[in-house]
């Protein structure tokens, strides 16, 4: 039995496939089963895979979406530790035997996770977490009167904003961290779930749990086709106390080998993105919803102008004034009162392309004349 059953869904990622197997193999740790599920792919994806590795397991099915095909791997993993990868990604090559030797030097933790860059460069760029504290979460702290981000007296770390302790990498890892170009490499510790209320602190495709844990959480929830790695990262946050090490364990890519864009686009940002954002929103009101808590109806209000901004992107004006009018933002007038779904769709391209004018618009519907017209050279009209 392998010690790690590492978890990959795909669905017509022919032109990336091949790149996060091959990330797989490149592990400095190679006791691993390799667990594919192809979710119904219309292109080559299994056949480029199948047979390449004794280790691998192709399962494939209908298609049912990614988190149904994550349940299928899991429920035919063996492993003693579950790791995430999705096809359009790549781990870089330390990152399950570090991750195996910190969960061998404390078999009484359950989950580990590490940054997610967005390309290869030896330090990576934009480190997820780490730009998530200092740029994207703060304002949304600030928003809600929240104190839940504020640093410890005396440090200027990000990471001690959610996370409770910091210590050096210990003997477990000191060798493995000295075969990579990272310096200033921490493990941070601490009970997070209360944090998540801001959004994603941890993505899956870095983090590693224990067979225990992935006991105690059980499988994806079918309800979201999309975004329930959000819900089932918050509950392992529930539930066990998180490990971070703040260095780059995977890498995120936007495009394929060749420079293009992929066939299938990502299902956070291409055109699934209204249905993910509003996954996400769902998943926030179950795992946080509190009647009368005045923060969480604040972040409430942020999450659903976010999901309104995604359906206005996609020209769905029905559920862009839907959500719009429970933010009761300046977006809901711009729906409202442009009942032609194009016009009001281009409005907000341009809004989006104005920058700063968008927020004199957003103040509310008596700017919106004036805003329409510096973009436009004139006000729309249906």
């Amino acid at each position: 039995m392998s010690v790690v059953s590492v978890i990959v869904p795909t669905y017509n990622r022919a032109e990336t496939i091949r790149a996060a197997i091959a990330s797989v193999k490149r592990q400095t740790f190679d006791d691993w089963e390799l667990i594919v599920v192809d979710d119904g792919s219309t292109d080559a994806t299994a056949s480029m895979i199948e047979g390449s590795d004794p280790r691998l397991v192709l399962i494939r099915q209908a298609n049912q979406g990614v988190n149904a095909a994550r349940n299928a791997a899991m429920l035919r993993a063996r492993g003693q530790y579950i790791a995430f990868l999705d096809s359009d990604d790549e781990w870089l090559p330390h990152h399950l035997e570090l991750s195996v030797a910190f969960f061998r030097a404390h078999p009484g933790e359950d989950f580990l996770s590490g940054e997610f860059c967005e390309d290869g460069t030896p330090l990576g760029t934009d480190p997820f977490l780490h730009t998530a504290l200092t740029h994207w979460y703060p304002p949304l702290a600030k928003l809600s009167g929240s104190r839940l981000l504020g640093l410890p007296p005396g440090t200027s770390d990000p990471y001690l904003k959610v996370f409770e302790s910091v210590e050096e990498i210990g003997a477990w890892g000191r060798d493995i961290l000295a075969r990579t170009p990272y310096e200033g490499v921490r493990l941070y510790r601490g009970p997070v779930f209360e944090h998540m209320r801001f959004g994603f602190l941890f993505a899956l495709q870095p983090t590693v749990i224990t067979r225990r844990a992935r006991e105690a959480v059980g499988l994806f929830d079918l309800r979201y086709r999309i975004g329930a790695d959000y819900s089932y990262l918050a509950d392992l946050c529930r539930r066990f106390r998180a490990n971070f090490v703040s260095m780059p364990m995977a890498i995120k890519h936007e495009y394929a080998s060749d420079g293009t864009r992929l066939n299938e686009s990502h299902l956070s940002t291409g055109r699934t993105r209204f249905e993910f954002e509003r996954d996400l929103l769902h998943q926030f009101e179950e795992l946080f919803g509190r009647p009368g808590d005045a923060e969480i109806a604040a972040l409430r209000r942020a999450r659903q102008l976010v999901v309104a901004r995604a359906a206005l992107g996609q020209g769905n004006r029905p559920e862009a004034l839907r959500y719009a009018g429970g933010a009761k933002h300046g977006l809901w007038w711009l729906v409202r009162f442009t009942p032609n779904p194009a016009v009001a769709h281009r409005i907000y391209l341009g809004l989006q392309r104005a920058g700063a004018l968008a927020r004199k618009f957003l103040q509310g519907p008596a700017a919106w004349g004036s805003v329409a017209r510096r973009v436009f050279g004139r006000a729309p009209s249906a």
